[in-house]
């Protein structure tokens, strides 16, 4: 990817500001609040337009509300300031501004200690943050390497920069918090090194500290509470209170066609990300792709998919293997050990746009992985790379059997009557409808002999299918005020490539933002349930009547 010039990009972003202020500046001229309004604190620190309006609109809501949104923003960026500015929003701290010398001095000595002591750094704490599985992450990230050597030259170099910086970062948001007191935190991303010290920081300090992410489809927010009972759970997951809830609401043909059909978008292009994603694929019967494959049309099919390797997932739940690199290259050694099935080794699609935002060209790191540990694959072992035409619905009606540590296939798949093991958990391990082991050991076992497990019964697809239904249909809030855009492949690279179009008319009529503020601010529920909200007590919208919720109430589930 080619990076825009300075200039160009810069007035391709004033452009989009000038449109904001023309078309939506009214909208968000709200009066001021009172000087002791209640924080709260939006965790930025990016130029990323896209998460940028997104905060921005929920910001504006939370000032309706009654509520002073606090910006945490990169230092030394105009870009950050100019857009929250259209939004109302005019409170932007930066975290250089709570360091001093005696901070730069601790951190530089602290890291030279744990850089000599080469501890493994999945378990390092400072100041009470569990940091050390945010920085391994973000030195995967930035090595574009699925598993971290960290005795290597390039890897001591890269964590000798990354780790006083993350230190600092540490005790700048501890210093921010005591400051600004704020009542509720709030995060789009919260799993690398530079954010995460401020969202363990918050809870440690009793914080209501909140979550968000993209749904599955472009005008989806999901929204979950972090606590210590969910740290370590991805965002989109079930808490326990409303797996119950999935499990024991009315079940029928109504629900099973609305599950239907929120599948179908899935994969039939229908978002702007599942574009991005494979908008160049198409689908092929069962027996055309085994035959492009060169696979056995009479045996099963057992299907790999794999996670971008580099792209480190040690944040969520626990695997059976040391990183994703481990346990893709294992699987794919016991995939070539077992010819008694076909095995597809299917490459994310992800690495398409992924790898061109990064500037990477070349062998995949997954296909470096399996040439230097496994060698040629024998012809029952088949890899299907990223960029293929095949598209995954395709995929689906071949497999006889999914494989994946915690990706979205292992609710989905036995949605189809497909059983899919998994090699770890924090997401929807446990619910019931998953062939789950509790080691590598055991997992390995299984894929040794895995045309012997039978398909899920009945009552397990229904589980997935209640599970499913959940993740679809209530976790998310469907927005009216905004939908997401993503330009084509070619286009990656854009200052807007990935942006926000606003589509509000006034901030009081955006029933879509009232219901997020009343969950945030009026409610203990980890997960926002949009079907649920019945249940909950009725609240207020406007100026300051949404109550203060207490943040040293003890959370339960939704």
């Amino acid at each position: 990817m080619t990076p825009w010039p300075r200039l160009r990009r810069r007035l391709a972003l004033e452009g989009d500001l000038r449109r904001l202020r023309l078309r939506h500046g009214d909208a968000f001229a709200q009066s001021e609040l009172p000087t002791d309004a209640p924080p709260v604190l939006i965790v930025s620190l990016t130029e990323f337009v896209y998460q940028l309006k997104l905060e921005g609109l929920l910001g504006a809501a939370l000032k309706l509300a009654g509520r002073r949104p606090v910006v945490l923003t990169q230092a030394g960026s105009w870009i950050p300031r100019k857009y929250f500015e259209v939004f109302g929003i005019r409170d932007l701290v930066v975290l250089d501004e709570y360091l001093d010398e005696r901070a730069h001095t601790q951190a530089a000595e602290e890291a030279e200690l744990i850089l000599a002591s080469g501890a493994d750094l999945r378990s390092l704490t400072f100041h009470g943050a569990p940091i050390g599985r945010h920085v391994l992450s973000t030195l995967s990230r930035s090595l574009h390497e699925g598993a971290v050597d960290q005795t290597t030259p390039e890897a001591r170099t890269k964590l000798a920069e990354l780790l006083p910086r993350t230190l600092e970062s540490t005790i700048a948001a501890g210093r921010l918090l005591d400051d600004l007191k704020p009542e509720l935190a709030l995060f789009l991303e919260r799993n690398y090194a530079s954010e995460a010290p401020v969202s363990d920081l918050a809870l440690e300090r009793g914080i209501d500290v909140v979550q968000f992410v993209t749904g599955f489809q472009d005008d989806e927010l999901v929204f979950k509470r972090y606590t210590r009972e969910t740290r370590r759970l991805h965002p989109r997951s079930l808490s326990e209170r409303s797996w119950e809830i999935a499990r024991t609401m009315p079940w029928g043909g109504e629900q099973e066609r609305e599950l239907d059909a929120e599948l179908d978008r899935r994969y039939r292009n229908v978002s702007a990300l599942s574009r991005r994603l494979q908008g160049w694929t198409y689908d092929r019967p069962r027996a055309e792709l085994l035959d492009a494959l060169g696979l056995d049309p009479a045996k099963k099919t057992a299907v790999v998919f794999s996670h971008i390797l580099w792209d480190a997932n040690m944040f969520y739940g626990d695997d059976l293997f040391a990183d994703q690199e481990e346990w893709f290259v294992e699987t794919v050694r016991a995939a070539v050990a077992n010819a008694g099935v076909n095995w597809i080794v299917k490459l994310h699609p992800a690495n398409v746009w992924k790898l061109r935002r990064e500037g990477l060209e070349g062998e995949l790191d997954e296909e470096r992985a399996i040439s230097r540990e496994i060698g040629s694959l024998p012809p029952h072992v088949t890899v299907l790379r990223p960029e293929s035409e095949i598209s995954t619905r395709s995929v689906f009606g071949a497999a006889d059997y999914g494989i994946t540590i915690r990706g979205s296939v292992g609710f989905e798949l036995p949605c189809l009557g497909v059983p899919v093991l998994t090699a770890g958990t924090g997401f929807y391990s446990g619910r019931g409808f998953t062939v789950d082991s509790v080691s590598a050991e055991q997992y390995i076992g299984r894929l040794q002999k895995i045309e012997e497990i039978p398909p899920p019964t009945p009552e397990q697809v229904e589980l997935a299918r209640r599970h499913a239904y959940a993740l679809f249909r209530l976790r998310p809030l469907r927005f009216t005020s905004f939908v997401a855009t993503i330009r084509p492949l070619e286009q990656m690279g854009h200052p807007l490539d990935h942006d926000v179009e606003l589509r509000l008319g006034t901030l009081r009529d955006a029933d879509d933002l009232r219901q997020f503020t009343e969950w945030a601010l009026g409610s203990k529920e980890l997960d926002y349930l949009s079907e649920a909200r019945a249940a909950t007590r009725p609240l207020f919208w406007a100026g300051s009547g949404v109550p203060r919720s207490d943040s040293s109430a003890p959370r339960t589930g939704t």
